[in-house]
């Protein structure tokens, strides 16, 4: 099959979703993967946009030249591989992240996964400039579920800070507005075990697929349907493992698609904001750690939880034990609170200090990064 079909596939997957994939030999060698024959390749290629283009399998028929038996037959080996989006009797194609690359791995019924997850996790720094262009982040830090307990105030001198801790900025009634959880395994740590390098983390499947997103996971046969107590019980024993909760940037009671767990060990978007030294890519919580010395014993715990490496043991230079204290680097900080949650000694506490609001819609969410993109 020629590239023109398979670069057609990719200007598809862009058209109208705010995270693109560039016109780059990793990508295609990766779509060649997933859909390796010229029937997958000539059926995907007759959309023209993600999840809103959605054709009957006489309509694909029609476009292809395919009988419509033929068409139904690669139509389904395609679903149950998870590589074509499947609503009822209809079917349309999943932009590429979040979308495509997840239910690949996750369905994990593909012989050429080892293949995929090496391309992919050896590319990913090709890739992952183009998901990172826009001002506005298309993925939100949730801090953890302590954060509560560990606030220490609002901090009043910002303006329209707002006296209170928002949905977005809360865990726990972020789980609650949700209509259904479902829970999945994670595409990064799924990578990660197919080259020989599983998570040491955590064993447990803790990434949540939420309302449509979790709904749109069914006619796959994919994942758990969970309360939302075990919802909140799975993320608590995320924070305890020293995972980070990644939502979309959309503050709405429709917005929620997912909360990703993510282990910063084989997290691709996490590795991918260390080696750029762009943390802001992914946008902050609104909260930020303050340190108390004098409760500090300096254990090196919230060093070696810190996810994006925003912490370090500063030892003294002169010798005197006053001068030893633990550092922050600000500007590396997404605010998730791990610091505290894990500290033994209550010696650092959250503090709102910034009043970043999303965008209300999906739609909306997906318009502002569009505005505000560099390249």
């Amino acid at each position: 099959m020629s590239d023109e079909v398979y670069e057609k596939i990719r200007q598809a997957m862009n058209n109208g979703w705010p995270l693109k994939l560039p016109k780059e030999k990793s990508v295609m060698e990766m779509l060649k993967i997933i859909y390796p024959t010229e029937e997958e390749a000539k059926i995907v290629a007759c959309f023209e946009q993600p999840m809103f283009d959605l054709k009957s399998i006489k309509k694909i028929s029609k476009i292809t030249g395919y009988s419509i038996e033929k068409t139904k037959e690669v139509c389904e080996k395609m679903s149950e591989r998870g590589v074509i989006l499947r609503m009822g009797k209809v079917y349309g194609i999943f932009p590429a992240m979040p979308g495509l690359i997840e239910f690949y791995f996750v369905t994990g019924k593909d012989e050429n996964m080892e293949l995929g997850a090496r391309l992919l996790h050896e590319n990913m720094a090709k890739i992952a400039p183009e998901w990172f262009a826009s001002g506005y982040p298309f993925f939100r830090n949730l801090p953890s579920s302590s954060l509560k307990e560990k606030l220490i105030k609002i901090d009043e001198t910002i303006e329209d800070v707002g006296q209170k801790i928002l949905v977005y900025e809360d865990i726990e009634a972020y789980i609650n507005r949700c209509t259904s959880i479902t829970v999945v395994n994670c595409m990064c740590r799924t990578v990660g075990e197919l080259l020989g390098n599983k998570c040491e983390k955590i064993e447990e499947n803790v990434c949540m697929a939420l309302n449509m997103a979790g709904d749109a996971l069914t006619p796959y046969g994919l994942g758990r349907q969970v309360s939302k107590k075990e919802a909140l019980e799975l993320v608590k024993k995320a924070e305890d493992c020293g995972l980070i909760h990644t939502i979309n940037n959309a503050a709405g009671p429709d917005a929620p698609m997912m909360i990703c767990n993510c282990c910063p060990c084989h997290c691709e978007v996490i590795r991918c904001l260390r080696d750029f030294k762009n943390p802001s890519a992914l946008a902050r919580s609104n909260f930020k750690p303050k340190f108390n010395k004098e409760l500090c014993i300096l254990c090196d715990k919230c060093v070696n939880i810190c996810p994006m490496e925003a912490l370090w043991h500063h030892y003294s230079h002169s010798g005197k034990d006053s001068d030893e204290r633990i550092m922050y680097k600000e500007q590396y900080c997404i605010g998730c609170g791990l610091c505290a949650h894990h500290c033994p000694k209550d010696a650092i506490s959250m503090e709102k200090v910034y009043n970043d609001v999303p965008e209300q819609t999906l739609l909306g969410m997906f318009k502002k990064i569009e505005e505000t993109r560099g390249h």
